[in-house]
C-alpha cells in the first residue's frame, strides 16, 4: 500500500495540530489549577498553611487501639483544632474492610466539618501499603513483596500488576495516598530495615519495576510515593532505632543509589519520601543541639540533600515528605536545641527540615494522649513563630502549601464534594469493597505470582523435588505460630498425592521468643530428626545477626543439618526472606527461596474473611508445594550472595566475591 507524498503531509500537519491543541489543553488546565490553588492559598491564615503541611497519626488513645471515629471524641476534637494535610492510619486503626472503609469516610467528613476555616481541603489519606512484610490492611491480599517480584520472569508485568492490585484495594477502602513504592537498592546483605522490600541490587532493575509499580497504582488515582531518597540499600543501621551513614561521594551516589530516583522523576513522579540517612562525604558538617559536637544531618533535614540535589540536579518539582518524625535517627539524635520530646526541640527539627525543601512532616509524634493534642498546638505555633522571626521565610511555607494543593488538585481530592457521601453511599461504597480487598481474584493473583518467584539454587543429586516415597518427614521450623501456615499447605499436599497419605509428617520449631532461653531444639526433635528421611528447615535472615554463630537459628540449623545427614537423611533449606542465608548453610542438599517470612502465623484457610488478620503468607505455601514438585521452580535470583567466610576469632562475614551471581537459577530435570 503507497501513500501519496499529498496524503503524508496532510497526516503530519493533523498530527501536528492534535499535539498542539492537547499542549495548550493542558496548559490551561494547568493554568487553571495554579490560579485556583493561588487564590485558596492568599486567604489561608498561618495556622492553617503549617497545618496542610503536616500529617499526623493516631494509633492509640487512653493504650486502646483508634479504630471508630465516633468512639474516640477526643481524637474527633483534635483533629477539627488544625485543618491538618492528611492522616496516617496503621494496621492498629484497622480491624476490617467494612471498618476501614467508614473511618477512612468519618475522618474526612469530620475534616469537613471544621469551623473557622477559609476554604474546606480534604485529606490526604496516605497508608503504608508496599505488599510483602509492609502491610496495613489486614483483611487484604499480602502480595509477594517487591524482592519475590524481581525474582520472577516477567517481573515488570507483575510489578505493575501488584501497585495495580493493591491501588485497587486502597482505593475502594477511600485511601488516596500509598508510601510505595520502596525503590531503595539493596545492594548491602547486612541491611537491617530494606532487605525483601528492594526489588534488586541492579539499579536499573529497581528503577524499571518501581516505576512499573507507581503506574499500577495511578490506575486506580492513588499517588505514588517513591522512598527513600537518597536510598536506604547501603546501610547496616535501621533509622528507626539509629541514624544511619553512607561513606559514599555524590558520584558514587549517582552510580548507584539516585539511579531509580532520577528516572522516576524523569517519568513524571509526584511524591518522594526522604530517608534520615546522614552522607558525610556530601553534605556540610553541622554543630549539634549540645553546642559542642560536630556532625551531619540526616538527608530529611538538609539541604544539599533536598534542594541542591534532589530538586536542582534531579528537577524533581513534585511533594517531598519526610519519613517519620518520630523515627529515634531525628527524635532522639540532640540534632538541635532542645530536651528530646520538647516542643522546642521538635519545632527545631521542623525549622530545618522546612528550609531543607521538604513539604511534608510526616508524625512529629502520635496523637495518643491530651498532652500530645496540646504539642501538636505548641509545634504549630512554634512554626509560626519562627516564620514571624523570619527563620523560615513565609514564600517558603507557601511554596510547600502551593505544591501539595496542586497535587491534591491534580488527583481531585482538592474538591470537597467527592466527600459528601450520605450512609447510603458509604453503606454502598462498602458492599463494593468486599467484592475487592482481599477478594478471590486477587489472592490467586498473589498465589500464581508466589509460585512464579520461588528459586532454587541448590539441588545435590536431583533430590528435588521430593518423591512421594518419603516416610518420615521433620519439618523444622522458626515459630510455634508459624504452624498454621505450614501445617495447612502439608495437609493440601498430601491430600493431592504430592506425600503419602501413610507418611509420618511432624512439625516443630526452634525459637521461642517467649522463654529465656531462645533455642529450642529437644533431645526428643533430635530423635525424630535422626530418624527422618528428610528434614525441611526454615531460615530467616535479617541484616548481620544471621551470621551469628551464638543465635538460636544458627545452632539449631546448623546442628538438625549434621543430626539429619550421620543418620543418611537429606535436609532441604527453606529460606523465609532474605536470600543470602543461602551462603550460610551450605551444607544443606538443596535450597529454595521464597523472600518473605511475615503472615506465617496466619490461618490461610481464612483469607476471604473481611475482618481481622487474614493476610497470609503465599511465597511460603508456594516454597514448600515446590519442594514437593506441586510446582516448579522458576525464580532467578535478584541480587548476588556472596560467599561466607570466617576470621580467626571464628566469626562469620560475608566476603566480597559471589557464591551465586544475580540470575542464577536451578529448575527441575524431568
Amino acid at each position: 500500500m503507497r501513500l501519496s507524498l499529498k496524503r503524508i503531509i496532510t497526516c503530519g500537519v493533523i498530527s501536528t495540530i492534535m499535539v498542539g491543541v492537547l499542549f495548550f489543553a493542558n496548559y490551561e488546565n494547568s493554568n487553571a489549577s495554579e490560579q485556583k490553588v493561588d487564590r485558596v492559598i492568599s486567604k489561608m491564615s498561618m495556622d492553617e498553611k503549617i497545618s496542610q503541611m503536616i500529617i499526623p497519626a493516631f494509633r492509640t488513645w487512653n493504650e486502646e487501639n483508634v479504630t471508630d471515629l465516633n468512639e474516640a471524641v477526643e481524637i474527633r476534637e483534635a483533629l477539627q483544632k488544625h485543618q491538618y494535610g492528611g492522616v496516617l492510619l496503621y494496621g492498629s486503626n484497622i480491624t476490617g474492610n467494612e471498618q476501614v472503609t467508614r473511618l477512612v469516610h468519618d475522618l474526612q467528613e469530620n475534616n469537613m466539618q471544621m469551623e473557622g476555616v477559609s476554604t474546606h481541603i480534604p485529606y490526604f489519606m496516605p497508608l503504608d501499603e508496599e505488599g510483602g512484610i509492609v502491610i496495613r490492611l489486614t483483611a487484604g491480599t499480602r502480595m509477594t513483596g517487591n524482592m519475590a517480584i524481581g525474582a520472577t520472569k516477567d517481573a515488570t508485568a507483575n510489578s505493575e500488576k501488584t501497585g495495580e492490585l493493591l491501588g485497587e484495594e486502597l482505593a475502594a477502602a477511600g485511601f488516596n495516598v500509598d508510601y510505595a513504592p520502596v525503590i531503595d537498592v539493596n545492594n548491602n546483605p547486612d541491611n537491617p530495615v530494606i532487605g525483601t522490600r528492594s526489588f534488586s541490587d541492579n539499579p536499573e532493575k529497581v528503577m524499571e519495576l518501581g516505576i512499573a509499580y507507581a503506574d499500577g497504582l495511578s490506575r486506580h488515582n492513588v499517588i505514588a510515593t517513591y522512598k527513600h531518597y537518597p536510598g536506604h540499600g547501603d546501610t547496616c543501621t535501621d533509622s528507626h532505632i539509629g541514624t544511619p551513614s553512607i561513606e559514599k561521594t555524590y558520584e558514587e551516589l549517582s552510580e548507584m543509589e539516585l539511579i531509580p530516583f532520577k528516572k522516576a522523576i524523569e517519568s513524571g513522579a509526584d511524591m518522594i519520601m526522604t530517608a534520615h540517612i546522614t552522607y558525610p562525604k556530601i553534605d556540610e558538617q553541622y554543630t549539634f543541639g549540645d553546642g559542642k559536637t560536630k556532625g551531619y544531618y540526616p538527608a530529611t533535614m538538609s539541604k544539599k540533600m533536598v534542594t541542591d540535589i534532589l530538586r536542582t540536579d534531579l528537577g524533581f518539582e513534585g511533594v517531598v515528605v519526610t519519613d517519620a518524625l518520630e523515627m529515634d535517627a531525628i527524635r532522639t539524635a540532640g540534632l538541635v536545641p532542645g530536651e528530646m520530646d520538647s516542643v522546642e526541640y521538635r519545632v527545631n527539627i521542623a525549622e530545618k527540615v522546612i528550609n531543607a525543601g521538604v513539604d511534608i512532616l510526616l508524625l512529629p509524634a502520635d496523637m495518643n494522649s491530651p498532652e500530645i493534642v496540646k504539642f501538636y498546638d505548641d509545634y504549630i505555633a512554634g512554626i509560626a513563630e519562627k516564620v514571624k522571626d523570619g527563620e523560615i521565610s513565609e514564600e517558603r511555607i507557601d511554596e510547600s502549601v502551593k505544591r501539595i494543593l496542586l497535587l491534591k488538585e491534580k488527583y481531585g481530592i482538592f474538591d470537597p464534594s467527592r466527600n459528601n457521601k450520605t450512609t447510603d453511599d458509604i453503606d454502598s461504597l462498602v458492599e463494593k469493597n468486599k467484592a475487592i480487598i482481599g477478594s478471590e481474584e486477587h489472592h490467586e493473583i498473589e498465589m500464581d505470582m508466589a509460585r512464579e518467584a520461588i528459586t532454587l539454587v541448590k539441588n545435590d543429586k536431583s533430590i528435588l523435588p521430593l518423591k512421594n516415597d518419603k516416610k518420615s518427614i521433620f519439618v523444622l521450623g522458626r515459630l510455634e505460630n508459624d504452624e498454621k501456615t505450614l501445617s495447612y499447605v502439608l495437609k493440601e499436599i498430601q491430600k493431592d498425592g504430592y506425600i503419602d497419605k501413610q507418611s509420618d509428617v511432624n512439625i516443630d520449631f526452634y525459637y521461642d521468643s517467649s522463654a529465656e532461653e531462645k533455642l529450642h531444639y529437644t533431645d526428643e526433635m533430635r530423635e525424630k530428626i535422626n530418624s527422618a528421611d528428610v528434614v525441611l528447615g526454615f531460615s530467616y535472615a535479617s541484616g548481620s545477626s544471621a551470621l551469628d554463630k551464638e543465635e538460636a537459628q544458627y545452632i539449631a540449623l546448623s546442628s538438625a543439618i549434621d543430626d539429619v545427614h550421620k543418620a543418611e537423611g537429606k535436609f532441604i533449606l527453606i529460606s523465609e526472606n532474605l536470600p543470602y542465608d543461602a551462603a550460610i548453610y551450605q551444607d544443606a542438599d538443596a535450597i529454595i527461596l521464597a523472600y518473605m517470612g511475615s503472615g506465617l502465623s496466619i490461618d490461610p484457610t481464612d483469607r476471604f474473611s473481611d475482618i481481622g488478620t487474614t493476610a497470609s503468607n503465599a511465597n511460603i505455601e508456594a516454597a514448600i508445594e515446590t519442594v514437593f514438585g506441586k510446582n516448579s521452580p522458576t525464580g532467578t535470583l535478584p541480587v548476588n550472595i556472596p560467599k561466607v567466610g570466617e576470621d580467626n576469632n571464628g566469626k562469620l562475614y560475608y566476603e566480597k566475591d559471589y557464591l551465586y551471581n544475580r540470575g542464577f537459577r536451578l529448575n527441575y530435570s524431568r
